[in-house]
């Protein structure tokens, strides 16, 4: 069993400082030196981690009733993620567990993963607290342990990167290359729901302990999800501008169910699924921890786990992506879960900073034979029309899940009994052109256990013979000639290089707060929330548009919407090097940040380069050229698996992707609403509104995150 120890009310303990020590390069078996900026840490090996030697946590028979009201503390405490033994010869505090930060819900014992929230059809009321600080009002432990990169656009309660301009550098002096040491603010965002935007965790409506400071979209800590969308799983994080990668690591998350009046979650449910303890959620993510076996996000001082800061003369404490080295599922590393030879029911979501996982089950070992099939029945925003086999010998098929997609999968153990399957992971870090997992540590997740015996006969919606369907077939929002799109966007996704690496990366080429590079000057089209920010995307309700995203960089990036769900057209690759040279051309030139640029060279957070509203010559808005010269082959529909509806979507290097966004509840069918028609149980053009990014976190709290506002 797990140990949580709660220390909110505990005073802090002075932590000994630990010699500098050697550190491992992401999937290589290569170490370095490394040091927190904060707290000195020593890097633990994870391959030296025993594995499968603890039980997955499990929340099937402990879940918390959303139909009542919910009262969700943020909190410091103690889990032991690692397995006991590791703890067990570290000195006191450490040997308690890990410092973690997470929910505590109605009054339970906080984890990471917290309990998960599962509702029926009804409104869910949370209250949220912050109470992220020790005695007296002191900074929490884990703080020390987490370094606020000050140059980024972030939350900055005391307004240290706001008065020292520290996004204009460089130079760079006085706070700017100092950690934030102050209050920690925080805001909770469900995602994937349908909700008004004052209950949407917007970047900017975050909060510090006691109310010390608040942000310019804070309206309120009393929440209320309407539930009102198809039945499925969503999960909660925070979302406060700028240090989301630093709140989620440290373990602000957890899973919360939708049910509706066919998949009720029942064993007599009318799909015939999987229920009770034969399903259950599985939050996975990488974790990096130090010889104390507290957890290690690398500052890069002097050289991280991911590499040095690409460019400390902007960002001294920034980091492209973060990948660990070990690998945890509902808050266990490597941990095994013991099943009956039938059909379980799986809820998964990736909730790692920057890690794709790409999964597969084998026999015994890593290396071992194919294991049995996985089937997807549901993504981010529901059911499936029907099942998808994604795991097969012959086909290769894996089961694919950037961060922050859910996976609803069903795998059949019977005839496997006495049996173990190891779940692997093969993808790239970064993805798809980065180095492939270690097989000793990320390239392995957990391990099922064929051990029990069949408690009764095994009745279960069987996808690979159904005797039912999943669902009627979900509405079409696709356009078509008889149905047209209100409006097509053609954006684009784009890195911005320093003379280290990556300094920032951009949507649009526009930056959070929609002004010009180093300037106050909104980029022309854009429209305010009145609280700090301008958005250029800003639909009516009621319409449908295309928007046409083309990824300009190298990697791979999961690009999320707040409050709606999408569905995928197509994906089709186009001459990037081509599109950029034509792109590049038709920037005006200018000074910005006191950089002159020539007409016709790429002015980095400029904006689009030409007027956002004026259609191209393809008749889409954005202020880009039109992709279509640079076209290469012919679209290619997406797979089975990203066929439902889907909330976040991986953009893929040199590749258009083009989703339908239809501003209206999922249910409301085809054509039956009309632009300036509001369907939402609530008002969505009220403030402050809503926000698309990419949720690789890293890159997230790092300006690529745009807000956009649902006009009337």
């Amino acid at each position: 069993m797990s140990r949580f120890v709660s220390i909110g009310s505990v005073t802090l303990v002075a932590l000994a400082p630990v010699a500098c020590g050697n550190n491992q390069q992401p999937d290589r078996i290569e170490f370095r030196q490394s040091a927190s900026v904060q707290q000195p840490q020593t890097a633990l090996d994870g391959a030296t981690v025993p594995k499968y030697v603890d039980a997955m946590p499990t929340f099937s028979n402990r879940r918390s009733n959303g139909t009542t009201t919910q009262n969700v503390d943020m909190v410091e405490f103690q889990q032991r993620i690692l397995p006991a033994s590791v703890y067990a010869s570290r000195p006191a505090p450490f040997n308690a567990g890990s410092y973690q930060w997470g929910y505590r819900i109605n009054g339970a014992a906080p984890s990471w993963p917290s309990l998960t929230i599962e509702t029926h059809g009804t409104a869910t009321s949370v209250n949220y607290r912050n109470l992220l600080e020790g005695a007296n009002g002191a900074r929490p432990v884990l703080a020390r342990y987490l370094t606020v990169d000050q140059t980024v656009h972030w939350a900055d309660p005391l307004h240290l990167t706001q008065n020292n301009h520290c996004v204009n550098g460089p130079p760079l002096a006085g706070p700017c290359v100092q950690p934030y040491n102050g209050p920690i603010p925080a805001v909770t965002h469900l995602h994937g729901a349908e909700d008004l935007s004052q209950y949407d965790g917007h970047p900017d409506a975050w909060w510090t302990p006691r109310f010390q400071q608040t942000g310019p979209a804070f309206v309120t800590t009393a929440y209320n999800y309407n539930n009102q969308q198809e039945a499925t799983q969503l999960w909660f994080h925070d979302h406060a501008l700028g240090v989301v990668r630093l709140n989620v690591y440290s373990g602000l998350a957890g899973n919360y169910l939708i049910r509706d009046n066919r998949d009720t979650g029942a064993a007599n449910n009318p799909i015939g699924l999987p229920a009770g303890n034969f399903e259950q959620e599985l939050l996975m993510a990488d974790r990096q921890f130090d010889t104390n076996a507290q957890i290690l996000f690398p500052d890069g001082q002097p050289e991280g786990f991911n590499g040095p800061p690409p460019n400390p003369e902007h960002h001294p404490f920034w980091n492209p992506e973060f990948f660990g080295d070990v690998m945890a599922v509902n808050g266990k590393s490597w941990p095994f879960f013991q099943v009956e030879p039938r059909r379980y029911r799986f809820r998964v979501v990736n909730a790692s900073n920057a890690r794709f996982l790409r999964m597969q089950l084998h026999r015994d070992t890593p290396a071992g034979a194919i294991g049995p099939a996985i089937w997807q029945i549901g993504s981010d925003g529901g059911l499936l029309n029907a099942p998808v086999r994604l795991s097969n010998s012959a086909t290769a098929a894996e089961f694919f899940l950037a961060p922050a997609e859910r996976g609803d999968i069903i795998i059949d153990f019977a005839g496997q009994a006495g049996r173990t399957f190891i779940m692997t992971n093969d993808a790239e870090g970064p993805f798809p052109s980065g180095d492939p997992p270690d097989p000793n540590t990320s390239g392995q997740i957990m391990q099922f256990r064929v051990n029990l015996p069949l408690s009764s006969t095994d009745t279960s919606f069987n996808p690979a013979n159904p005797q039912r369907p999943l669902r009627t077939p979900m509405v079409n929002i696709k356009p078509t000639a008889q149905r047209p799109a209100d409006r097509t966007r053609d954006l684009v996704l784009v890195e911005v290089e320093g003379d280290g690496g990556p300094l920032e990366v951009l949507l649009n080429n526009s930056h959070w707060n929609g002004n010009r590079e180093g300037t106050t000057t909104a980029i022309p089209g854009s429209v305010s929330n009145g609280r700090g920010v301008s958005a250029t995307e800003n639909p009516r309700e009621g319409t449908t548009e295309i928007w046409e995203v083309a990824n300009l960089t190298e990697d791979a990036h999961p690009i999320h919407v707040h409050l709606i769900q999408f569905q995928v057209i197509n994906r089709q690759t186009f001459d990037r090097d081509a599109y950029r040279a034509a792109w590049d051309a038709t920037f005006p030139g200018g000074t910005f940040n006191g950089i002159t640029y020539p007409p016709g060279t790429y002015i980095p957070g400029f904006g689009p380069p030409r007027n956002y509203l004026t259609a191209n010559a393809a008749g889409a808005v954005g202020g880009n050229i039109a992709f279509t010269p640079f076209l290469q082959g012919s679209p290619t529909p997406p797979p089975a698996d990203e066929g439902g509806w889907k909330d976040t979507i991986k953009m893929l290097p040199f590749t258009i992707t083009r989703i339908a966004i239809r501003w209206a509840p999922q249910n409301v069918p085809a054509g039956g609403v009309v632009a300036g028609q509001n369907l939402f149980p609530f008002d969505p053009t009220n403030p402050p509104g809503y926000v698309w990014h990419c949720h690789i976190l890293d890159h997230e709290d790092n300006e690529m995150m745009r807000p956009y506002l649902v006009a009337k």
